[in-house]
């Protein structure tokens, strides 16, 4: 199961979260390893292509569930397990599939308006080519633009970036956002944000422990505030599993020592944290800082 967040689709991502724990059903961390693709809240216009193009990954036997809301989670996934038994469909859907490479979406269909590339030549399939930069010691570094999401597990919905690479570090990023009209408690977007860290790093015991408490299910981690949980987190640190900004940030939006509201990342100050940072980092970094990215108009970008 790949969980995809749409833009405004936190409430139903998360209500798909706390069925697929209580049904014991694995998520998908790509969609080659998945066989079911959720896309939680409405697909916008703007990404039906990439959805698309992502769907194509997905190996067979596959099929899609599509809660807008909490509401439907349950009957989606009903419908998807129903699908996925159905061997004549799974056969028909196997004959039908476009066989077309992948990347030409990439080149046909990806508007690189909004991206300055300057004389950089274009590999096939409209991956850009690494081009060559002086490091701070004077050799010559590999510069590259790469692209992170919009569609991506454990990643706020519509989020897009573009990453100049000096390397493996982040030196310059743009930033792209539609209009999230979602809103959660904060007690609730900080424990989300524990549980998304959490899976980034592949543990997932502990990941659906802290879901439990962001969903106040009942369980030993509910108690004294998920007490174990945050030991577990500075245990992470200590071992050099997480950085120590990233447990700070969590420690503190547990704590509601940071005040949401007056802390709001826009586009520029979302740039301005992960610039500086290595490439590894940064899905955390956005994962941790989810719960304080100000809701942006639909299109908006960083110049």
């Amino acid at each position: 199961m790949l969980v995809i967040e749409m833009p405004g689709g936190t409430q139903a991502r998360m209500a798909a979260e706390r069925e697929l724990d209580r049904r014991g059903w694995p998520p998908g961390t790509a969609p080659g390893s998945a066989d079911v693709l959720l896309l939680a809240g409405s697909v916008p216009e703007e990404l039906a292509s990439a959805v698309d193009l992502l769907w194509d990954q997905l190996p067979g036997p596959r099929t899609r569930a599509c809660p807008t809301g909490p509401d439907d989670v349950v009957a989606e996934l009903d419908r998807a397990q129903a699908s996925l038994r159905d061997d004549p469909q799974q056969r028909l859907d196997a004959r039908e599939r476009d066989r077309e490479p992948a990347g030409s979406w990439v080149e046909d269909d990806m508007d690189h308006g909004d991206m300055d590339h300057g004389d950089m030549e274009m590999a096939p399939g409209g991956i850009p080519l690494a081009e060559g930069d002086d490091d701070r010691d004077g050799l010559e570094m590999d510069v590259l633009v790469h692209p992170l999401g919009p569609l991506l597990d454990h990643w706020p919905g519509g989020l897009e970036l573009h990453t100049r690479l000096h390397g493996d570090v982040v030196a310059h990023v743009e930033v792209q956002r539609p209009a999230s009209p979602t809103h959660v408690p904060a007690a609730v977007a900080a424990w989300d944000a524990v549980a998304r860290v959490l899976s980034l790093v592949g543990d997932d015991v502990w990941a659906a422990r802290a879901r439990a408490v962001r969903d106040q299910r009942p369980g030993p981690e509910l108690d004294g505030g998920g007490r174990r949980l945050r030991a577990h987190l500075t245990r992470l640190a200590q071992h050099h599993v997480l950085p120590h900004s990233v447990t700070d940030v969590l420690g503190r939006l547990l704590d509601e020592r940071i005040d949401v509201s007056t802390h709001r990342l826009d586009d520029e100050a979302l740039a301005s944290l992960l610039e500086g940072h290595d490439l590894g980092d940064v899905r955390l970094l956005v994962a941790t800082h989810a719960p304080l990215l100000e809701p942006s108009a639909a299109g908006a970008g960083r110049d």
